[in-house]
């Protein structure tokens, strides 16, 4: 079923969030298109920047081995790290946090009280196509702040076509996750100066009630309200499951927008389907957004 929820609340431009994004460091600045990434937002953003590496615990190591020197070499690389970012980016603010312990563990214990976690995607072994780790999906799972996916290998575009407009996608599908996901993908493409994708997979056996065209309808017309220069589509694909449809309408994208399910890892930890699929293999950045709560800002700033 497709619906708008919520037409009566206004899709307004977020106010400004000055927390900081969060991003997490496997390894040098090559083997990490997240970073890079999470750097070129944060000076967009005028919001600092926290570069998060985790060692093993020391109870995990092998025996000899001296534990001084793997924290050493941890705080080797966020230095370096931080010190090539500040070159590069000379007006950004950028910290370190050394984590002794899991990664996931210390990106949702640090989500309280940041705008943004990038992660890069899981890896996968090329020879048996098995996933190494779950790290993404676990902190997607439980973070209390949004979250954004960068695919292996991702190398953002400096410049685009001259005579081709990027554009974002989100995916709807009548819930509150969808309709607060939909929100922030307006805000994002009107940031971008991009155009906006909403796409819908519906059955063909299913079309849309008068009830269910109105509630469109008011969607787009608060969408106009708040960005009147935003180019936006609204597609309706009857073709494909929700999954499909998603990866089919983003493989070009700048950003793939999509609304967690679930309660996050705290109180019930569940994950929508199509939000674990999209996950395990990004079609490109792929932002997971939560529904803020009462009062809470919105983690991402204009």
């Amino acid at each position: 079923m497709l619906t708008a929820a919520h037409p009566q609340e206004s899709v307004s431009p977020p106010l400004v969030d000055r927390r900081a994004i969060l991003v997490a460091v496997r390894g040098p600045l090559s083997l990490n298109p997240s970073l890079e990434w999470a750097a070129r937002r944060a000076r967009a953003t005028d919001a600092p920047l926290t570069l998060v590496h985790a060692l093993p615990s020391a109870d995990l190591m092998p025996p000899g081995t001296c534990y001084a020197d793997v924290v050493t070499a941890g705080r080797t690389l966020l230095q370096a790290e931080s010190a090539r970012l500040s070159t590069r980016f000379p007006t950004l603010r950028v910290g370190t946090y050394l984590h002794c312990g899991d990664v996931v563990h210390a990106l949702l214990g640090l989500s309280c009280d940041a705008s943004l976690l990038v992660v890069g995607a899981d890896r996968v072994n090329t020879v048996t196509g098995v996933f190494q780790g779950s790290v993404a999906v676990e902190v997607a799972l439980g973070s209390l702040a949004p979250v954004l996916i960068i695919p292996t290998g991702h190398r953002e575009s400096n410049e685009r076509n001259g005579t081709v407009q990027g554009h974002v996608v989100v995916g709807v599908d009548g819930s509150a996750e969808a309709y607060a996901a939909v929100a922030r993908a307006a805000a994002e493409a009107d940031r971008l100066g991009a155009a906006l994708r909403i796409v819908a997979a519906i059955k063909p056996e299913a079309p849309l009630s008068d009830e269910e065209a109105i509630d469109t309808s008011a969607l787009l017309l608060k969408i106009r309200s708040s960005y009147p220069s935003l180019v936006v589509s609204w597609i309706v694909d009857m073709l494909r499951t929700p999954t499909r449809a998603l990866i089919r309408h983003s493989r070009d994208a700048e950003l793939l927008v999509i609304g967690r399910h679930g309660h996050g890892a705290r109180p019930g930890m569940a994950l929508g389907s199509v939000t674990h699929t999209l996950l395990l293999r990004p079609p490109c950045p792929t932002l997971v957004t939560t529904v803020p709560q009462a009062g809470q800002l919105p983690p991402l700033a204009r």
